[in-house]
């Protein structure tokens, strides 16, 4: 079944602006609207869509990590030093784009997968995203008992 919707010439043109290739608008709406984490490109693009949640907001919530806070992954045979910043609502912002989960946006910066939660380092608190993550899950066992 085959739905119609009409836009004005801004809508349009927005679509114009990120489309790769020779998308139709409704490939540039399908890979906008059904972004994976690894497609920085969607997640900047300038179009309204509902406020995206990171995984790091329970680590948040928790006072564990803040808006703001530098991430650090060091890749020591190369001799690089990788970066990203604490974004609102937990989610990860490096040179490459924006993103919800950790392992995407390292594997962005690397090229490769690589398990985030393992690798960044919270410059702030020189501990690994999964240290914090399994402090917050300690605490929170601990929380439940009498």
């Amino acid at each position: 079944m085959e739905h119609e919707i009409v836009v004005d010439d801004e809508v349009y043109n927005a679509l114009a602006q990120h489309r790769r290739g020779f998308e139709q608008p409704n490939d540039v709406l399908r890979r906008l609207l059904f972004a994976s984490d690894d497609d920085p490109i969607a997640h900047t693009a300038n179009i309204s869509s509902p406020p995206r949640l990171g995984r790091l907001l329970p680590l948040m919530e928790a006072g564990l990590v803040k808006s703001g806070d530098e991430l650090r992954h060091e890749r020591v045979r190369k001799g690089q030093v990788l970066k990203a910043t604490i974004a609102e609502g937990g989610l990860l912002r490096t040179e490459k784009g924006i993103y919800s989960a950790p392992s995407p946006a390292l594997k962005a910066l690397v090229g490769t997968e690589i398990d985030g939660w393992h690798k960044w380092i919270h410059t702030r608190s020189g501990k690994t995203l999964r240290e914090l993550r399994n402090m917050l899950r300690s605490s929170d066992l601990g929380s439940e008992q009498p």
